[in-house]
């Protein structure tokens, strides 16, 4: 019965290495507010952060889409 299993040479298993981290993939360091800092201008920093952080999410995914494609090709 399992016959034709013993006849299969056997494989090596299938082994990759990611690449190293995207220089890009790094928190987005926001200061905190200071005593009597105005609120507009702690607002603005704040979604600058966000606008900042935002784009290394985009980054970090079109990098992912890459590596992704990448394993699915044969070799």
């Amino acid at each position: 019965m399992l016959s034709a299993c013993a006849s299969q040479p056997a494989r090596e298993p299938l082994t990759r290495q990611l690449p190293a981290e995207p220089g890009f993939a790094r928190p987005v360091a926001v200061p905190d507010p200071r005593a009597g800092e105005s609120a507009i201008l702690v607002a603005q920093r704040e979604r600058q952060g966000r606008k900042r952080a935002n784009a290394v999410i985009d980054q970090f995914r079109r990098w992912y889409r890459g590596v992704r494609q990448s394993y699915g090709a044969k070799e």
